[in-house]
């Protein structure tokens, strides 16, 4: 058959372009046009591929596995959905081919280039199948004949994959982060990357030179590291303000808000200093957001203050033993719904959006969500998209405010002093914090509420925080010096993608805790992508995961986070260390939102194997997620549990939960410092049993209680849905849900909730023959949790002490 007419040629500086059909491939030599052009004719078979590139065939058979000239043998191409693709651009899904009827599995031959632990179902040839009209790039010619070119093996086409597909990029260990690329992205969803240099210059020469001619001034005049009576009768303005909108607050603030001339004296000048300083001691570490050595408290937004204010006087009032401060949570209440509604309408809400948006909207939702009522924590569910949408549409990351482009980098410094350099630098590394703090509350919430995580691993294409020393240092000359020290040392900045593949294959990324505990919260994200793909898939029936496909990954990110938390261990030298050394109040670590290493460790390995919806939902929960369960969700829950409490991996998830509650609620590490490894190792030499007090009101980290009420949960449904054989229609006694219901006194017996916990913790895998005598000590371990709750002023948590009283009358009554 002969070839068609040639077609016209273009020839544009210096440029030929082919104009068949669709194409428009541009080349510069002529022997690659003449080569392209034969790919249109109708008799043309791609080089080292076989005709049946398409199908389905027998990787077993001679044509499947017969290399051509040149070329390595090649598994065949599975033609089902890749399992990887949740962490795709948006655009992806139309480079997956159409599913097969009966699709071989897919089998790796012994040329294959994937590392040993990469699941094997995670093969980059199902995702380059090319679609109508699309044409890979062609290699060089080499100037050998034809038949010695060297083929495309599976190599090669694995690392031109591995430059768009994030999943395949981050499981493969071989690929590192000059090698991912998203060119193929749309710009809208190009992802948070700083334009300004990563790595700032300091150029501390000329800045030294220069002194005489532009002296350091002062951080900022004494008086502006307090609250000024000025700032304060501002407060009260914007107060007075809320309560005529929000008239049905009034209650929460009656006792404070007695007007004596004019003024109210309950709400002085020192009381907002207190509640100011309260919050950089308590809060500022689990949101590490706000540069403290510059912040100016009379300069800055009086939105932001009042945020920071509101979260101080709430972590007074935890505090409080005396009941003195009670009324501090409702005037931080008043406040807070009354401000989030004037930040989103403040001009610099706008994109670009100004840096004291973002950090007040981040802290607004850590109080909503954590601190107070069931309706704001709503509400901050709600919200939080907004929030992460203003993230992403201009933010200093790619302009500053006012400004539609990004702006003027002085080269080395030039031309500035040091302290404008130093608040420079404080406000691009305070905008990557920003970015690092959303992304840790979208995923840790996601796992630990049942939300949906809305940020993606590979959005953020950011440096980790710098080392907490840089980031507390009192002056710039500190700073100077901590970081001439650190280069000195070869400590540099670590890209966040490049430390999350290094820890998901196991090896050791060097930073300080904030950003390992962001690492593990990458992992976690990860985790929560790769798992809710496959429900997705179910929904709209194609093809899910394969079991060995899922336990592929999952082996990959419980091997990640059992090596993360020997390295924490390691480089904080806590391995054996007291138990809740982490917990106490004194210790500040700038962590992130979740204070332990081991709380966020322990809540990866649950909530990979637990949906906490579901929990909820089988001990009976009336409303979830701001909606009615009705009785056909509950049907279809206590159908899945059944299933769900005979896999091993719920098996795992809930030792890790027995783990969790055992550290914080038993202290075993009386015996020495090598007494408790409750980590993956194995088993654990416990010491005499002593019980830990442990009190919501000496608790630094709002999440930890919620996260040991998942834990218990846990437990609960594990052992119901094992032990029960009868009608698991009923409906469960009582109600817990809107108001409070109060508890009968409690007689908790704490040892034997104690040796209960012990006796499971210290296995090092429970076996279907242990998990059968879990039901035995479950309600003292109830009980204790619910004593723990009930001196919880958050609402959420007192919603749980009440659901745990209906699990043990579910447990101890269950015909009933």
């Amino acid at each position: 058959m002969s070839l068609p007419p040639a077609p016209p040629t273009y020839v544009r500086e210096g440029a030929a372009m082919l104009t068949l059909g669709q194409c428009e491939q541009k080349f510069v030599r002529a022997d690659l046009l003449a080569r392209h052009r034969k790919r249109h004719s109708s008799s043309y078979i791609p080089r080292n591929r076989n005709p049946s590139f398409g199908a389905t065939t027998d990787s077993s058979s001679p044509t499947a596995t017969s290399p051509t000239a040149g070329s390595k043998a090649r598994p065949a191409l599975p033609s089902v959905p890749h399992d990887a693709a949740i962490l795709l651009g948006p655009d992806s899904t139309s480079r997956l081919p159409p599913p097969l009827p009966n699709p071989a599995p897919p089998r790796m031959s012994h040329t294959t280039s994937w590392h040993p632990q990469l699941p094997g179902d995670l093969v980059p040839c199902n995702i380059i199948r090319p679609r109508p009209g699309y044409y890979p790039r062609e290699d060089p010619p080499a100037p050998a004949p034809p038949a010695a070119v060297p083929s495309h093996n599976t190599e090669f086409h694995h690392g031109e994959m591995s430059r768009e597909n994030f999943a395949v990029w981050l499981f493969d260990p071989r690929a590192n982060y000059g090698e991912f690329s998203v060119s193929h992205l749309p710009f809208v969803d190009g992802g948070l990357e700083s334009t300004l240099n990563n790595d700032i210059q300091h150029d501390y020469e000329s800045l030294t030179s220069s002194r005489s001619q532009l002296e350091t001034p002062r951080r900022f005049i004494e008086a502006d590291e307090v609250i000024s009576e000025f700032r304060r009768q501002e407060v009260l303005r914007w107060l007075q303000m809320f309560r005529q909108k929000q008239p049905k607050s009034e209650p929460l603030i009656a006792n404070l808000v007695h007007d004596s001339g004019g003024d109210i004296p309950a709400l002085s000048v020192e009381m907002m200093r207190d509640c100011l300083q309260e919050y950089w001691e308590h809060v500022s570490p689990r949101l590490p957001i706000l540069h403290q050595p510059t912040f100016s408290c009379n300069r800055s937004s009086i939105f932001l203050l009042m945020v920071m204010v509101s979260l101080g006087a709430a972590s007074l009032r935890t505090r409080d033993s005396t009941g003195n401060l009670a009324d501090y949570g409702g005037f931080a209440d008043v406040l807070i719904m009354g401000t989030r509604s004037e930040i989103l309408t403040a001009e610099e809400a706008q994109p670009p959006v100004s840096l004291w948006v973002l950090q007040a909207l981040l802290l607004l939702e850590f109080y909503e969500k954590m601190c107070s009522s069931r309706r704001l924590h709503e509400r901050a569910h709600i919200y939080h998209s907004v929030t992460l949408t203003l993230l992403r549409r201009g933010s200093p990351l790619i302009g500053r405010a006012g400004s539609e482009s990004p702006p003027e980098v002085h080269p080395q410094g030039a031309g500035l002093d040091s302290h404008t350099w130093w608040c420079r630098w404080a406000e691009t590394e305070a905008m990557h914090r920003v970015v690092f703090a959303a992304f840790m509350m979208d995923v840790v919430h996601a796992a630990m509420f049942g939300h949906a995580a809305d940020m993606a691993p590979h959005e953020i294409r950011l440096p980790l925080p710098c080392d907490d020393n840089l980031w507390t240092a009192s002056n710039p000359d500190i700073v100077r010096q901590l970081d001439q020290n650190l280069r000195m040392y070869g400590v540099r900045p670590i890209s966040f993608l490049d430390g999350l593949k290094r820890a998901l294959h196991g090896k050791e990324v060097k930073s300080h805790s904030f950003g390992r505990m962001i690492i593990m919260s990458g992992l976690l994200s990860v985790g929560w992508h790769l798992g809710h793909r496959e429900t997705h898939l179910r929904w709209l029936d194609l093809t899910a995961q394969s079991a060995e496909t899922q336990d592929g990954w999952k082996k990959v990110l419980l091997g990640a986070f059992d090596d993360w938390k020997r390295s924490f261990d390691a480089a904080q030298g806590t391995a054996g260390g007291p138990s809740l050394a982490d917990a106490s109040p004194q210790f500040s670590g700038l962590n992130g939102p979740i204070h332990s290493a081991a709380v966020l460790y322990h809540l990866a390995h649950i909530s990979l194997h637990v949906d906490i919806i579901d929990c909820q939902v089988y001990a009976g929960a009336k409303r979830l997620l701001g909606r009615k369960v009705s009785s056909r969700d509950r049907a279809n829950v206590v159908s899945r549990m059944t299933g769900w409490a005979t896999q091993p991996s719920t098996r795992h998830a809930v030792l890790h939960a027995f783990k969790l509650l055992h550290r914080v609620l038993v202290n075993p590490r009386r015996g020495g410092p090598a007494a408790d490894r409750d980590g993956p190792a194995g088993g654990v030499n416990l010491p005499p049993i002593e019980v830990q007090t442990y009190s919501c009101r000496n608790e630094p980290d709002p999440h930890r209680p919620w996260i040991m009420y998942y834990a218990a949960l846990c437990i609960w449904s594990f052992v119901r849905a094992l032990g029960s054989r009868r009608d698991s229609l009923q409906e469960p006694p009582g109600r817990v849900d809107g108001p409070f219901r109060p508890m009968k006194p409690l007689l908790v017996n704490h040892g034997r909730m104690a040796a209960y916990l012990s006796s499971v913790a210290s296995l090092s895998e429970l076996t279907e023959g242990a998990a059968a005598g879990l039901a035995e000590g479950l309600p003292d371990l109830l009980d204790s949790l619910r004593s723990v709750f009930a001196d919880a002023h958050a609402e959420l948590l007192q919603e749980a002490c009440g659901r745990l009283g209906v699990c043990k009358e579910m447990l101890v009554a269950p015909s009933r």
